[in-house]
């Protein structure tokens, strides 16, 4: 009897160790899967996760904006006596510079005042990679309203140093749109629809059959400035408002 006893509890003690093995191992197993999970989950946000944009300075307030008959936005009187047409690459840091640290003082005596109807016409840079996608997003943006252009092409330059050397700026700009109070779930299938590509893509084709010279270049009705010679953005920008002085002188 006291063998059997033994033998028997040492059966069962061999079948019970067996199947506490079997039962670690998948616990085991369901732990590392949990893990490998986890991280999945964390580096993929990690890769997604985009930081809140500096607010833009402020701008004058109360300008209408629309869009034009050639499907470019605008910001002041769409009667005004002269239109003045900016070819700018959001990624370009002469653009950035003029935009953050210009325009304000263009904006406040020319555009407010009614002297100005002032068009933003995208021109992206072959150099630069994520030129088109953020003026993808402005577009996107603009689809919510002109004023919302405006407010994305402000975040967009402010910001540049921050969203210009990602990989991937989908996120960033969804961020921007959050900060600007768009409906991000439409802001984000616009900007996965590419819809607005072939747009872009024509609006750099009419800017290459002007000849530009590089950006910011611009127009005063219709007039290509001229900025040879030009050695700064600051140079640039005195011949335009030249251009722009002497058409209103002309009226």
């Amino acid at each position: 009897m006291s063998t059997r006893s033994q033998r028997g509890r040492a059966v069962q003690t061999k079948k019970s160790g067996g199947a506490s093995r079997t039962l670690y191992i998948v616990m085991g197993a369901a732990v590392l899967l949990v893990i490998a999970i986890a991280a999945t989950v964390a580096l993929q946000n990690r890769q997604t996760a985009a930081t809140p944009g500096r607010e833009p300075g402020r701008t004058a307030a109360n300008i209408p904006a629309g869009v034009d008959n050639n499907g470019f936005f605008f910001k002041g009187n769409d009667n005004a006596p002269v239109i003045v047409t900016e070819f700018s690459d959001f990624q370009c840091p002469g653009c950035a510079y003029y935009a953050t640290v210009l325009s304000p003082q263009f904006e406040q005596e020319y555009i407010a005042t009614g002297k100005v109807k002032f068009v933003y016409h995208e021109y992206p840079l072959s150099g630069h990679v994520n030129g088109a996608p953020a003026a993808y997003a402005a577009r996107c943006a603009g689809e919510q309203g002109a004023d919302k252009y405006w407010a994305m092409h402000d975040y967009l330059f402010t910001n540049q140093r921050q969203w210009s050397v990602q990989s991937d700026p989908r996120a960033q700009f969804v961020a921007y749109a959050r900060q600007i109070g768009l409906d991000t779930a439409a802001f984000e299938q616009c900007y996965a629809s590419s819809r607005f590509r072939d747009a872009i893509n024509q609006a750099k084709a009419s800017g290459d059959a002007l000849r530009l010279p590089g950006t910011p270049s611009f127009a005063v009705n219709g007039q290509l400035v001229d900025t040879t010679g030009a050695n700064s953005v600051e140079e640039i920008y005195a011949r335009m408002r030249q251009a722009v002085d002497a058409a209103l002188a002309g009226q």
